[in-house]
C-alpha cells in the first residue's frame, strides 16, 4: 500500500529536476535573445524591427530543444525601446494542463546625442 501512494510522488520528484532545467535554460536563453535585440534596436538610427530580427536571429541559431516555440515583439518609444521574448518550453511532467512557458521584455534607452541646448 505504501508503494502504491510514494510511486507518483516519487516519479514527480524524478520529473521536475530536468523540467526545472529545462525551463531554466529556456528563461536565460529568452532573456540572452531579448538583450541581443535591445541591443541592436537601441542604436542610434536603427530601423524599425531590427531589434526583433536580431532576436529571432539569436534564438534560430539556438535550435529547438529547449525551447519549442516562441514570439518576438519589438516596442519604441521617443526615448527607449523594449523586446518581448515569449516562448514554450518543452513539457517533461506528464500533467494535464501543465504547459510550461517563459516571458522575458528587456527595456533599454535610445542613443541619442544631445547638447547643453537640447537635453
Amino acid at each position: 500500500m505504501e508503494w502504491a501512494v510514494l510511486f507518483p510522488v516519487i516519479v514527480m520528484l524524478l520529473f521536475a529536476g530536468p523540467q526545472l532545467a529545462l525551463w531554466y535554460f529556456a528563461r536565460e536563453a529568452a532573456d540572452a535573445a531579448a538583450q541581443a535585440g535591445a541591443r541592436a534596436a537601441s542604436v542610434l538610427a536603427a530601423a524599425d524591427g531590427v531589434g526583433q530580427q536580431a532576436a529571432e536571429d539569436y534564438l534560430a541559431q539556438l535550435g529547438t530543444g529547449a525551447i519549442t516555440s516562441y514570439s518576438v515583439d519589438e516596442a519604441r518609444t521617443a526615448t527607449s525601446v523594449s523586446v518581448r521574448v515569449t516562448a514554450d518550453v518543452p513539457n517533461v511532467i506528464p500533467l494535464p494542463g501543465f504547459d510550461p512557458s517563459v516571458d522575458v521584455t528587456v527595456v533599454r534607452g535610445q542613443e541619442r546625442f544631445t547638447t547643453a541646448d537640447s537635453p
